[in-house]
């Protein structure tokens, strides 16, 4: 497989800038209502998607440091959003839970996002709505493969 060109790099760059800042006001708009900072609300999603979780847990997903995660636990916690359990198999372990609160606040978050993929595939025709699709996977997937 050949190398990217500059002049490529750069097309693609400017079309990302715009395309991700869609969802970032998207998920700025969510979160802005509960008064989530990005890694709030990120943390958040990571523990709706994992009940029973620990923090280590969101601090790997998330890639950032355990004691950064704990303030972050900490903040939702305090907003009423997530709970701490102690498992009863494991009394020195942390579990946590997404309140009902915390769940729809993440419910929110998720239909931004749909509106804004709804909104960018509404610009393309069926067959290019499909490779969109397809091409995107690819990308993610290598992504989580660690190769990008």
């Amino acid at each position: 497989m050949s190398e990217p060109s500059t002049d490529q790099v750069a097309q693609l760059t400017r079309a990302f800038e715009r395309f991700t800042r869609r969802f970032k006001v998207a998920e700025a708009a969510a979160a802005a209502e509960n008064a989530l900072n990005a890694l709030d609300a990120q943390s958040l999603v990571c523990v709706a998607e994992a009940p029973g979780c620990g923090v280590g847990d969101v601090a790997r997903r998330l890639g950032v440091a355990t004691t950064t995660m704990s303030s972050a636990i900490d903040r939702l916690v305090r907003r009423g959003l997530v709970e701490r359990r102690r498992p009863e198999s494991n009394r020195r372990a942390v579990a946590l839970t997404a309140t009902a609160k915390g769940q729809q606040v993440v419910d929110e978050q998720r239909e931004a996002y749909r509106a804004a993929c709804r909104m960018m595939l509404a610009a393309l025709q069926g067959q290019e709505r499909v490779e969109l699709i397809r091409l995107t996977e690819k990308i993610a997937d290598a992504g989580d493969a660690g190769q990008v």
